[in-house]
């Protein structure tokens, strides 16, 4: 009787075991959709309202750590802003409100950014944007642009766009660009503003001291565009760092950040002479040719500015000879000026080619055989 219990506990351990075994999940096929917005509350375009919260909900649940950003907060703007939003989840819903409240009489936009995901990691790659006014009315005002990094010539993504009333600069309206470097902060009153793009790199919606940004003025009626093109600050002016020997009449000058456009560098500025102290003339100084491998696409309308000189000089450097090179009075693209030296050694020329062998003349015909006798 015991013999015959133990024999089917076994046969039960089997069937569980099989049972376990790993194999497709029941229930169809697997979930590879992004969520999706089943509904907004209050609905976008309500005025005179003051909710709560506003409300996103989703077809599933959405992750409370997306894959796309750092965190919940990240994935949200309300613009006007008050500081960071206050962003609480809720299995399949997101409530949003401003740190310090809504104001009244104000018309606000509230941007899901890109990155939101489900629990199996789906990321949604596409925004969201819904309106509302707690006042009567809607403005109907816009600015908007693109945002270039003007040194690298390209456009920025996800750069910090900020909009300040002149007359009120307690308020900012904010965005960010798309994948084109394109924005557009909407719902504005007329008037005036100073705009600023941030090449906000590590995402705190702030400037940082290495960041690169740019601002301007906008006068706006019904709407306004404007280009801006953001490069870092720098207090410390632009210093040569390397001088490179292109041939024995061009030097390559490389600085530590780009020069000005509208005070650039000429001869004046620059002195080449080795330990005798004979300068070296120079015949022209200027940016190197552009770079006509760079794939084409949206630049922008200004030149770009540049780290890189390339000096012409007016008789060749001697071989085995070490020249300093002296750059007095560089202007950065922030207006401060800085002078720096280096040094180059030119190496011993490369010895001259060989000239080709001489070809043996070709040994002449050889006579015919005479012609042989009959007999």
């Amino acid at each position: 009787m015991r013999i015959v219990t133990r024999f089917a506990a076994a046969l039960s351990f089997i069937a569980l075991g099989a049972c376990a075994s790993p194999g497709s999940p029941p229930g169809g096929p697997v979930d590879t959709e992004a969520p999706q917005i089943l509904g907004l509350a209050p609905d976008s375009g309500r005025t005179g309202v003051t909710p709560r919260n506003v409300v996103f909900r989703f077809d599933e649940v959405v992750s409370e750590r997306p894959s796309g950003a750092a965190s919940l907060n990240a994935l949200f703007l309300i613009s006007p802003r008050d500081g960071e939003p206050r962003v609480d989840w809720n299995r399949d819903e997101i409530a949003i409100r401003p740190r310090r409240g809504w104001k009244a009489n104000t018309a606000y936009t509230i941007t899901l950014l890109p990155g939101l995901s489900d629990l199996r990691g789906n990321v949604r790659n596409t925004g969201a944007v819904t309106v509302f006014s707690t006042g009567r009315t809607i403005p109907s005002g816009r600015i908007s642009g693109t945002v270039f990094d003007w040194v690298e010539r390209r456009v920025l993504a996800r750069a910090l766009v900020e909009a300040r009333p002149v007359t009120d600069t307690t308020i900012v309206y904010v965005t960010t660009t798309d994948s084109t470097g394109t924005f557009t902060i909407g719902n504005l009153s007329a008037g005036q503003y100073a705009v600023r793009g941030i090449a906000d790199a590590n995402n705190n919606r702030a400037l940082d001291p290495r960041e690169a940004w740019d601002s301007t003025r906008i006068t706006l009626a019904d709407s306004a565009s404007t280009e801006l093109l953001t490069f870092v600050r720098d207090s410390l002016g632009s210093r040569l760092m390397t001088v490179t020997l292109r041939d024995s009449v061009t030097l390559e000058l490389s600085f530590e950040n780009p020069l000005s456009l509208s005070a650039p560098l000429t001869a004046a500025n620059v002195r080449i002479a080795a330990a005798d102290s004979v300068q070296v003339p120079i015949v022209s100084i200027g940016p190197p040719p552009p770079d006509t491998t760079i794939a084409a696409g949206r630049v922008p309308s200004r030149p770009s500015p540049t780290r890189t000189m390339i000096l012409k000089l007016g008789r060749r450097l001697a071989p085995r000879t070490e020249y300093r090179v002296k750059v007095t009075d560089a202007v950065n693209l922030s207006g401060v000026r800085r002078s720096s030296d280096r040094t180059v050694l030119v190496p011993e020329q490369a010895a001259a080619t060989p000239p080709p062998t001489a070809t043996p003349p070709a040994a002449p015909p050889s006579a015919p055989a005479p012609p042989r006798r009959l007999e």
